[in-house]
């Protein structure tokens, strides 16, 4: 009898091994890798610094989202896309939905990205409950707009899209977004990684280093056109077809306009972004 209950123990210590394996296995297969090339102006050496920013995506916490996203680096959709960070917001980087091409004369060379379908929201308020990493630095997470889908338009939280391919990288704690975005990825808090976020954060907190645009939008919602000028050329009073959410419709807000800070150098060009993404084997 004894043997009897040995072999069973045992039996069962070997099957939990091999369940603790399989399952650290799976979770590793689930956790892809992605570098971005970054090129951010040193403005004492005057000239383009290159950095490298490696992260984990993590399809197991938010496979659609991480899915879709990997489709979009594979297909080069982050390539030239600027840095920059919106008013109201100075604790978090964009990246994703904006670039720059100096030859256009229009909207002073900025330009939208393409624009990617809504996808579902994997975080806990959507439905996700494995979603549950926090906005903090070292983070990076999908951008939506509070207000999406919440029709008194007054900063609620009832939205449950995750957004569409901009990302946010949060530089300090975020407490009210966890739960409410989506975290598919992080990277490592290593000195390179640190390296390159301190020096897009040190252009941000001096105003000889940056340029603050408008981005705002004329015509009737579906049928929307962008405009990009800078802040001091802003004249809201002046534009006849400028665009406004209608309260009480399910027009989304984040159409209206808004102010953005983007890196400058000397020569009026574009300080930092992203100069390539990659998808890591």
């Amino acid at each position: 009898m004894k043997k009897l209950k040995k072999l069973f123990i045992s039996a069962v210590a070997l099957m939990l091994c091999f369940v603790c394996v399989f399952s650290l296995t799976a979770c590793g297969e689930e956790i892809d890798k992605a570098e971005l090339k970054v090129s951010i102006y040193n403005y004492a050496d005057k000239e383009m610094e290159e950095y490298s920013m490696n992260i984990d995506l993590y399809r197991h916490l938010a496979p659609k989202t991480v899915d879709a996203i990997s489709s979009y680096i594979n297909g080069g959709y982050y390539n030239g896309t600027v840095f920059y960070i919106m008013e109201d917001y100075a604790n978090q980087i964009m990246i994703g939905d904006l670039k720059y091409d100096q030859e256009l004369s229009d909207n002073e060379g900025f330009y939208l990205n393409d624009e990617k379908p809504a996808l579902e929201g994997e975080f806990v308020h959507g439905g996700t409950t494995g979603s549950n990493l926090k906005n903090k630095q070292g983070s990076i997470g999908l951008w939506r707009t509070w207000s999406e889908q919440d029709y008194s338009y007054n900063m609620g939280r009832t939205g449950t899209d995750t957004g569409r391919a901009t990302w946010f990288i949060p530089t300090s704690k975020i407490n009210s977004y966890d739960d409410y975005f989506c975290v598919f990825a992080q990277y490592e808090l290593s000195d390179s990684n640190l390296e390159m976020i301190s020096a897009i954060e040190e252009i941000f907190s001096d105003e000889t280093k940056y340029c603050e645009y408008v981005i705002y939008y004329t015509g009737q919602y579906e049928n929307l056109t962008f405009h990009c000028v800078k802040k001091e050329d802003f004249k809201e009073e002046k534009i006849e077809d400028l665009f406004v959410a209608e309260e009480g419709t399910a027009q989304l807000v984040s159409y209206n306009h808004y102010t953005i800070k983007v890196p400058i150098t000397e020569d009026g060009e574009i300080a930092a972004f992203v100069k390539s993404a990659t998808i890591k084997k």
